[in-house]
């Protein structure tokens, strides 16, 4: 008996209206397949440059869209969830197959690993259960040929009735084809799938029968014997979506009974029964076409894992990968990093140069180079860290990392998922956070949102430079290491068992990850997953940043006291009209009257006020009011520490900036113990503004959205305090 209806199950697409562009269609193709069958690096290939990132349906995992151009045609291409099926247990499959029914793309791509088709043909039956006829891409072709499987295409796809196109995503080829067979799917207007497909017992079709035909389906806008199938499967969605059109109950009620008269007749759910007929039908229609090589030998993703993996060797060997990653970010990105420096000061010397003295003039060089020149020198270092990131990932050594971490996750409450947004926050805590929303358990769930900000994001990466260059030199990359991966690690570790131990007891939920084989990323690839996470960075250069060194310019400029600016100028005029004085002695007491001056003012101004106000709170970790000032003006973003401190401390005479003077400001002003201190309270107080606004928004709770702000900030007083006073009483300084 077939597993699918034609006449019940098929699901009628209904189209847009047709979108004209210069007399072009533009066709909307979604990409639906497994996590880790190169779904991404397909969507990278076809698209490029032209994509962008968006939430769909009011939730938080996100897709990307993109745009390709094949003999002037246009298709608009969705990058869905990946996701192993469409039965909606978790949020990714929620979202692609709301997608994939409401949004009625013109054509859905299945993307699927070719070296491991039997779990990857699962999804396609579900597609097909939907009525949806999918292009079928058999990705990774060239490792297809490297195992040696002979996979007869034209047969394969004569039982399945679906086109097939061989793919390779990590270097594009074929994906012209791709779309243009599923352009021509469109213009032949056959996306809807007809050919039945697997046996079910009679008692399971009688069932659906009965079920379709209640009348609280009809209420319903999706196909009524696919509605069936998927309550007796006890899919969550679809139980809660009929739920509310089953007022009377009776409708549950039939559903319960059909399940309990499958079982007592069968001995099993017919949950498990449909799912063997789907796996029942991919494993016949590969039996023959499918040849695989005798196994003799080990694969090199099995002979790389007994290290990367293995109990012993795994850790150092991911810890050596991490501390040589930041080693590169510090010591390659100080050369290009040095070229911005020059190119900044050199755009303060030309304003200062072509503009007269006044107020604008200060404004521009002071406020807008000063506060973002000091923090976009540090873009080199992010974009070393990102590619090294997506380099991790694109391997496949990412995926490896969570599993030898799994074991600790649990031991210390956590659920294995959680590793997932904990990697995700060392690019940007806000889609750390979000990703939490994909743990089932709510305790789990909360636990990592209020967890994940203590990893140290980029954001705090251009501080870590800044201190660690200024103060350790010979050891910077090897502080940079301890600040951005290694103290953080530990706070999100010692917290997770503090709060298992206290306010989250409950036993963890077991988690099943998979390993994908090791691929040799592409320098494409690569370069677009950096450059989608260092665009968040620039964005914050023109934005917050921007704006917010703005008003510290202005709020250190005002108000202007005009007593002290005329005490210091009759100073340095008497010094420079002074005989008795060398002119290397009459500059270098210029440059400390000046300096003087400069800091009178500022402790006179608005934010010298606000600094003094608050510096009773953080004297006692070794900060003077310019750190109390700039760790306030952290909340907003990371990087506004770094710009507050430039504009604070890293101007001359001319107000240009000196990016040597500000790196000698910083170690003139800091011990190493007290800068080891600062860095620590950055690391580990609220994030910025942004991640702070996600954290409410995603626990719905103002209780533990104010319990999220409050332990940070407690967190980060007590060890800077710790730190600081611990050294100095054991004569760290």
């Amino acid at each position: 008996m077939p597993l699918f209806f034609p006449s019940e199950l098929r699901l009628d697409l209904k189209k847009e209206p047709e979108v004209e562009i210069s007399g072009k269609k533009v066709l909307t193709f979604a990409l639906a397949g497994n996590p880790n069958s190169g779904k991404t690096s397909l969507f990278n290939a076809i698209t490029g440059a032209h994509q962008h990132v968006g939430n769909w349906g009011g939730v938080t995992v996100e897709m990307k869209e993109g745009s390709s151009v094949v003999d002037g045609r246009e298709f608009n291409i969705v990058d869905l969830p990946g996701t192993y099926s469409l039965s909606a247990f978790s949020l990714e499959e929620k979202v692609a197959r709301d997608y994939i029914i409401k949004e009625s793309p013109d054509a859905v791509i299945n993307v699927i690993d070719a070296t491991n088709l039997e779990r990857n043909l699962y999804l396609t039956v579900q597609l097909l259960e939907m009525g949806i006829r999918p292009v079928l891409a058999f990705n990774m072709w060239d490792e297809v040929r490297k195992k040696g499987l002979q996979i007869d295409l034209e047969q394969l796809s004569k039982l399945l009735d679906l086109p097939i196109v061989t793919t390779v995503g990590k270097s594009g080829t074929n994906c012209r084809k791709l779309l243009v067979e599923a352009a021509k799917m469109v213009d032949e207007k056959r996306t809807v799938y007809r050919k039945s497909c697997g046996d079910l017992p009679s008692e399971i079709l009688s069932a659906i029968e009965k079920i379709s035909l209640h009348k609280a389906l009809h209420s319903v806008n999706k196909p009524q014997g696919w509605l069936a199938l998927k309550l007796l499967e006890n899919d969550r969605g679809v139980v809660e979506e009929v739920r509310g059109f089953d007022r009377d109950g009776s409708l549950m009620k039939s559903v319960a009974e059909s399940v309990l008269r499958v079982k007592s007749v069968l001995g099993e759910d017919p949950e498990g029964l449909i799912a063997e007929s789907r796996y029942g039908f991919v494993a016949g229609a590969l039996r023959e076409t499918l040849k695989k090589p005798p196994r003799n030998r080990i694969e090199m993703s099995d002979q790389i894992d007994r290290v990367l993996t293995h109990p012993v060797w795994a850790f150092p060997v991911f810890f050596f990968f991490m501390w040589l990653l930041f080693q590169l970010t510090f010591v390659l990105g100080d050369y290009p990093k040095k070229l911005i420096e020059l190119l900044v000061e050199y755009s303060g010397h030309t304003v200062a140069a072509l503009m007269p003295d006044s107020l604008f003039r200060s404004l521009i060089i002071e406020g807008v180079i000063g506060g973002v020149g000091g923090v976009i020198v540090f873009l080199p270092n992010i974009l070393i860290l990102f590619f090294g990131i997506a380099v991790m990932e694109d391997t496949g050594y990412m995926a490896r990392a969570a599993f030898i971490t799994d074991k600790i996750m649990h031991k210390v409450g956590l659920h294995g998922k959680s590793f997932i947004p904990m990697i995700m926050g060392m690019g940007c805590s806000v889609p750390a956070i979000m990703a939490a929303r994909t743990l089932e358990s709510e305790n789990d769930r909360r636990k990592t949102i209020l967890l994940s900000p203590l990893i140290s994001c980029s954001a705090r990466l251009p501080v870590y430079v800044l201190f660690a260059g200024a103060l350790f030199p010979g050891f910077a990359g090897n502080v940079i290491f301890l600040f951005q991966f290694v103290f953080g690690t530990l706070a999100f570790f010692i917290m997770a068992f503090i709060f298992s131990k206290t306010i989250f007891k409950g036993e963890d939920q077991p988690f099943v990850m998979e390993l994908p084989p090791y691929r040799l990323p592409t320098l494409k690839s690569v370069m677009i997953h950096m450059w989608q996470r260092a665009e968040h960075f620039l964005r914050k250069m023109g934005g917050v940043v921007l704006v917010f060194s703005i008003i510290i310019w202005a709020l250190g400029k005002f108000p202007q006291d005009k007593e002290v600016q005329n005490r210091y100028e009759t100073l340095i005029n008497s010094v420079k009209s002074s005989s008795e004085l060398t002119e290397q002695q009459k500059n270098q007491q210029v440059s400390e009257l000046e300096d003087a001056m400069n800091t009178e003012l500022i402790r006179k101004s608005y934010i010298g006020q606000m600094g003094n106000a608050i510096v009773p709170v953080f004297k006692p970790l070794g900060f003077e009011w310019r750190e109390a000032v700039s760790l306030l003006t952290g909340f907003v973003a990371k990087e506004v520490v770094v710009s507050s401190m430039s504009v604070l401390y890293g101007s001359n005479e001319n107000g240009v900036v000196d990016d040597d003077k500000f790196n000698s400001q910083i170690a003139a002003h800091f011990t190493p113990l007290k800068g080891f201190s600062f860095m620590l309270f950055v690391l580990l107080y609220t994030p910025c503004i942004v991640a702070l606004i996600t954290v409410i928004r995603e626990l719905h709770s103002v209780k533990w959205s104010i319990f999220s702000v409050v332990y940070q900030i407690a967190l980060a007083w007590i060890v800077a305090f710790g730190v600081y006073q611990g050294g100095r009483m054991i004569g760290l300084e």
